[in-house]
């Protein structure tokens, strides 16, 4: 839902973000493996579990995409929340947009038997090869 010049931004900011909660995991491991009596464990899970709760409940109150409501037939209410998310009323051109992909992805038949043909492999093999030596190597 963010405008196209904010993404990358964004985009990076977020990765910041997953870098400083794996930094304060490991700090909080760190310092909960001195506790004695085996609750050292105990407290990393639970303390944890508090992001992981404001996350959760944080994300009840987050609205539908513009994208998603248009996908499930509703393009009045798609067109009011791209005006309320862009804070202005001339969002002609990108709801516009958003309408046309829609369009374009309704017509497209058999998505998945499509992305397994030899001319799609390579794209294929890397999306599920990059995460799977990525989580193998432990580089996340």
């Amino acid at each position: 839902m963010a405008p196209a010049k904010l993404r990358g931004g964004l985009n990076i900011g977020f990765q910041l973000f997953i870098t400083i909660g794996i930094l304060a995991a490991n700090l909080v491991n760190y310092s909960t493996a001195k506790i004695k009596g085996g609750w050292g464990w105990r407290v990393s899970l639970a303390l944890a579990a508090v992001p992981a709760a404001i996350i959760t409940i944080g994300s009840l109150f987050l609205p539908d995409t513009p994208n998603s409501l248009i996908e499930r037939g509703g393009p009045d209410q798609a067109h009011a929340m791209l005006k309320r998310i862009r804070g202005a009323d001339d969002v002609e051109e990108e709801f516009q947009d958003l309408i046309d992909a829609s369009e374009a992805s309704k017509k497209v038949e058999y998505p998945w038997r499509n992305i397994v043909r030899r001319k799609y492999r390579p794209q294929l093999v890397m999306a599920l090869a990059i995460p799977f030596f990525q989580q193998l190597t432990g580089i996340n």
